[in-house]
């Protein structure tokens, strides 16, 4: 087909220069005015690019040119939603052209039609690629009504990008390369690339089959009729050996093949086949490519690449890496926010951290948490270290003194502050990155909980897995030198030691339930449901409002 389309454009361009492009540029500047709709938001764009070619033919003449064109308008790299971009109006132009049957007074109009549908649609794919089809003012606005509607302050702080200037744009036409100025314009490039690279696989998947339901738990020695669907299942997404000779025996390669699918999903690796695998195995293919797409469309949010040295903190994959010079030195789990108390995301920079940290417990979990357990255990804060203050003075307090706040606008007028100790909420560490929603990430006295499937029990700060392995990475940019000995020391005291950075540390909270790692496509659950508030909010088809449904997924270990 594409040397097909290239030989049309060949002859197309050996039958334009019998016309005078004198006479097709004259039908441009007519058309300009009278073919483009008002209504066309590229409208000016378009005017602008034809004056800097003085009223000329951009793509008729060079057939390099237009052939390179098509070809990205339908390469899935460019436009991953497989979008029209009037590319069947500037086909059927095309094979009019090839085969005359234009008459001879009439082609100089549709060479000008054709050349016009090439800049609009050149235009509208640079602007997909760099601001996709997201209502991302939308999704802000269903993002806040889940206030009133659910009582959840979720904050996802978006920077939407303009179209490129459109002298880059020209200067791209000029130039003719078009593929680098395009690649250019790509977000998050090495993310975004590894999830094109996905969908294309997803794509071109076998239908899955269909594995049946039972109460048996498959192991390792099992015989079972399902196997054999289980393992056609499994080579089709790569977790099964596709050079292996299918059987009904559960054998070590299937072991093994459960255990790399059970961690993908983040499921209960046990290396066994349940009900539950057996409920994701059977979910289509095209979930998954909704789910690639929706991805896709979240990198529009972010420049091409972060820092050289950063930190980035993925809600739905309850991990945090640590990227140096591009590479990953360190991967850790996180406890973040409840799902009616989600994490915000944002970016910020790591600017110092406090070992041995005292926490002084915000209005808003007063109110939510305190109060209640303060009344029900009026030993509640002897047993847990927490001073109240009233301005500088320390004093005593009954559960009878903030019973009224617990559903009240007015601020409680103490400072609950849990003082440092092995049982501070906060643990040894906190990383201090100044922020308005007062989050940060931090140790915990309770390290069960970073052995959950779902780590979603904060108030929307982030519990760190491995607290001093951060600290001892983030040392190498301190102010003062350390080494273990003076962390034992300092954390010995009991005393709160603030540890200044010459160096601040840039992170990156994001929201990523599709990703590539060590070659493999892992898919997180939709924690906060953002992504399907996302998906409802696309140009041209979307829901003007969002309702959290009631039953979201269930939380086990």
């Amino acid at each position: 087909m594409k040397k097909l389309l290239s030989i049309f454009i060949i002859l197309i361009y050996h039958n334009v220069f019998a016309l005078s492009l004198q006479e097709v540029s004259l039908h441009l500047k007519t058309s300009l005015d009278t073919k483009l709709k008002d209504s066309n938001k590229n409208k000016p764009i378009i005017k602008e690019i034809y004056k800097a070619f003085d009223n000329q033919p951009i793509w008729v003449g060079d057939s390099t040119k237009v052939s390179t064109l098509i070809q990205t308008l339908k390469n899935p790299m460019y436009n991953y939603k497989n979008k029209a971009f009037d590319q069947k109006s500037i086909k059927k132009l095309l094979y009019y052209l090839d085969n005359n049957t234009i008459s001879q007074q009439k082609k100089a109009l549709v060479y000008a039609r054709l050349d016009l549908l090439l800049t609009n649609s050149y235009i509208r794919l640079v602007k997909f690629i760099t601001q996709g089809d997201v209502d991302w003012d939308l999704v802000q606005k269903k993002l806040k009504s889940l206030k009133e509607s659910d009582d959840i302050s979720a904050v996802w702080e978006m920077r939407s990008k303009t179209i490129p200037s459109t002298k880059s744009i020209i200067s791209s036409i000029k130039s003719g390369n078009i593929i680098s100025y395009l690649d250019s314009l790509i977000p998050m490039k090495d993310r975004y690339t590894k999830l094109v690279h996905m969908l294309i696989k997803y794509r071109q998947m076998d239908k899955f089959p269909k594995i049946a339901y039972t109460n048996k738990i498959l192991k390792l020695g099992d015989r079972d009729s399902r196997i054999i669907s289980i393992k056609k299942r499994l080579q089709i997404t790569g977790d099964y050996p596709k050079d292996i000779k299918i059987n009904n025996k559960f054998d070590k390669a299937l072991q093994k093949a459960s255990i790399t699918y059970q961690k993908r999903y983040l499921l209960k690796v046990t290396g066994t086949i349940d009900k539950t695998m057996t409920y994701y195995l059977n979910q289509p293919a095209k979930k998954n490519i909704k789910s690639i797409i929706t991805n896709l469309d979240k990198t529009k949010l972010y420049p091409q690449k972060f820092e050289d040295e950063h930190i980035e903190v993925n809600i739905p994959d309850f991990n945090l890496r640590y990227y140096k010079d591009g590479d990953m030195i360190s991967k850790m789990g996180v406890v973040v926010g409840r799902i009616d108390r989600p994490t915000p995301l944002f970016e910020n920079s790591i600017k110092y951290m406090v070992l041995n940290p005292t926490w002084t417990i915000p209005d808003n979990l007063i109110k939510r948490d305190l109060i209640h357990v303060f009344r029900n255990n009026p030993n509640y804060l002897t047993e847990h270290n927490i001073h109240v203050f009233k301005g500088k003075k320390e004093i005593e307090i009954t559960p009878d003194m903030i019973n009224e706040y617990e559903h009240s606008d007015k601020k409680v007028p103490f400072r609950f502050v849990q003082y440092p100790g092995d049982d501070n909420a906060l643990g040894r560490i906190k990383f201090m990155f100044p922020n308005k929603y007062a989050v940060y990430l931090h140790d915990t006295d309770e390290k069960n909980l970073l052995n959950r499937r779902y780590k979603i029990y904060s108030s929307g700060c982030m519990r760190v897995d491995k607290p001093f392995e951060l600290l001892d990475i983030l040392l190498s940019h301190s102010k003062k030198s350390y080494d273990k000995s003076d962390i034992d020391k300092i954390i010995a005291t009991n005393k709160p030691k603030i540890i200044r950075l010459k160096k601040s540390i840039p992170m990156h909270i994001v929201y990523f339930t599709v990703y590539e790692e060590n070659g493999l496509a892992y898919f997180k659950n939709d924690i906060y449901m953002y992504d399907k508030i996302i998906q409802e909010s696309i140009v041209g088809r979307s829901k003007p409002t969002f309702k959290m449904p009631k039953n979201r997924f269930i939380i086990s270990n």
